[in-house]
């Protein structure tokens, strides 16, 4: 707990603060455990806001802000929903969030692949039937987890098409099919919509068992932000 406060001597604005584990369990709906942090941070905060009262009092993070106005107070601070990401990690357009991360690259080559033949290292993939594969310039060097080598779809030419074989530091490799027509130069969405489809920083998440703030905190700093 952190408390601090401006020309306190003369008590004129005092701020109360926590850390956002003050609730810790805000994201999982179920759980009672907030209610009852809740209310031994009100029992805390209660008198001061008497000897204080121009105490700015805060403690929700963004799944206490959409779940609870009991945690609202005088201030919320969310992090995660301000990128538009949702805390409960389901769909964050049902909590009216935007999504903002598009993570976007381009088709390096195209290939095509016989039956028998593999990409990546250790032969995660093993084509059973011609196809085509596209190679992509991001890999687990940008934050593109090796964890999603054969558990990932990419956006090419609005469709979704499979991440397969290894992840490695600087490439991965997507079935394109026979019949996509992607070619060299293409536009590549790992993160974000194209078309009717978009891939989400909780299906991410999901495929990695952990939450979507950490896809994006992963980005390394080798993407260039715009």
């Amino acid at each position: 707990m952190e408390g601090g406060s401006v020309d306190s001597s003369e008590h004129r604005v005092a701020f109360l603060t926590h850390a956002p584990s003050v609730i810790a369990t805000a994201d999982e709906r179920e759980d009672r455990f907030m209610d009852e942090q809740l209310g031994r941070f009100r029992a805390w905060v209660e008198p001061l806001r008497e000897r204080f009262p121009a105490a700015i009092v805060h403690a929700a993070n963004s799944a206490a802000t959409l779940r609870d106005p009991a945690t609202h107070f005088d201030m919320v601070r969310p992090g995660v929903a301000l990128y538009g990401m949702d805390p409960f990690g389901e769909d964050p357009f049902a909590q009216e969030l935007e999504p903002v991360l598009t993570l976007v690259t381009k088709v390096l080559a195209v290939k095509d692949v016989a039956p028998g033949e593999s990409a990546g290292y250790g032969r995660r993939f093993v084509a059973r039937a011609a196809t085509r594969l596209a190679t992509l310039p991001i890999g687990y060097g940008d934050g593109w987890r090796r964890a999603l080598t054969n558990n990932a779809d990419v956006l090419i030419g609005g469709r979704r098409h499979p991440l397969v074989g290894t992840v490695s530091m600087d490439n991965i490799t997507v079935d394109v099919g026979l019949d996509s027509g992607v070619a060299v130069g293409d536009e590549a969405i790992l993160v974000g919509a194209q078309g009717p489809e978009r891939i989400l920083a909780e299906e991410v998440a999901r495929r990695l068992d952990t939450i979507n703030y950490e896809v994006s905190c992963a980005l390394t700093p080798r993407v260039v932000r715009r």
